[in-house]
């Protein structure tokens, strides 16, 4: 039935605003609960799940079910016992934000800048704050080499094991969006500037932290960003500029 159903029921979370606490009931999406017997839940069931400490429903989106679930955005989620849903159908870009909330509970895309606020929890806030003064000069330098190639450079709170990742701001069409527009043939659509998330406690990052060498900030800086956008699904705009300073830094090692 959902294999069938799913996507027009989705289209009449969209469309048919009358229906819309109803047809919420009736779709379903994959999730990170392993223990989610056929992968399929209900927002109800999720709801069900939820944490004590947690306030949101927690989704990502994305063009490849696979690569959504080895996201690096879930990573604090995973650490926090967060489930998180997985929505690799390319109408979740557009329904799920259309949605809104369930019930009392807002949807939060997790590879959106800000949904990672409750991650670190009330009493890390100290901790926090004293890492992001330690790295400040990292970020000041990442953010000089990228220049006009990102919207912003942030200390992540999400990222347990990789060195960085994106996210948009909290207005931006998301990439995947971007991508679906173009296809479309949609004119005149603004290109969308990520904002990079890097990870304090990663040994790249505590290098740039370290270095004085500027070559050595930019190329860092540059592959730590293009990793990312390849992890989101993106083409590279200048792949051989990414091969030769993956190989400059290789040849570092």
């Amino acid at each position: 039935f959902i294999g069938e159903y799913n996507r027009p029921l989705k289209e009449g979370l969209y469309g048919d605003y009358a229906h819309r606490e109803e047809l919420a009931e009736l779709v379903r999406f994959k999730t990170t609960d392993e223990g989610v017997a056929d992968g399929w839940t209900s927002l109800a069931d999720y709801a069900s799940r939820m944490k004590s400490d947690q306030k949101a429903i927690y989704y990502i989106t994305g063009g490849d079910e696979k690569t959504l679930r080895q996201s690096p955005h879930l990573e604090a989620y995973r650490a926090k016992g967060f489930e998180v849903l997985i929505m690799a159908d390319e109408i979740d870009e557009i329904v799920v934000p259309s949605l809104g909330k369930y019930k009392e509970w807002e949807l939060k895309a997790a590879n959106r800048a800000g949904s990672d606020e409750e991650l670190a929890g009330d009493g890390d806030k100290k901790a926090r704050e004293e890492k992001e003064k330690a790295f400040k000069d990292a970020v000041e330098k990442v953010k000089k080499a990228l220049g006009e190639r990102v919207k912003d450079v942030r200390l992540s709170k999400r990222l347990a094991d990789s060195p960085s990742c994106i996210v948009v701001d909290e207005n931006d069409p998301s990439l995947q969006m971007e991508r679906m527009m173009k296809a479309m043939g949609q004119q005149g659509f603004a290109e969308v500037k990520p904002i990079l998330e890097i990870n304090a406690d990663h040994v790249l990052v505590k290098k740039i932290q370290d270095s004085s060498d500027d070559d050595f900030v930019a190329d860092v800086s540059s592959v730590l960003l293009d990793q990312a956008l390849i992890v989101e699904g993106s083409e590279l705009k200048d792949p051989a500029d990414f091969v030769k300073r993956l190989n400059r830094l290789l040849s570092r090692s």
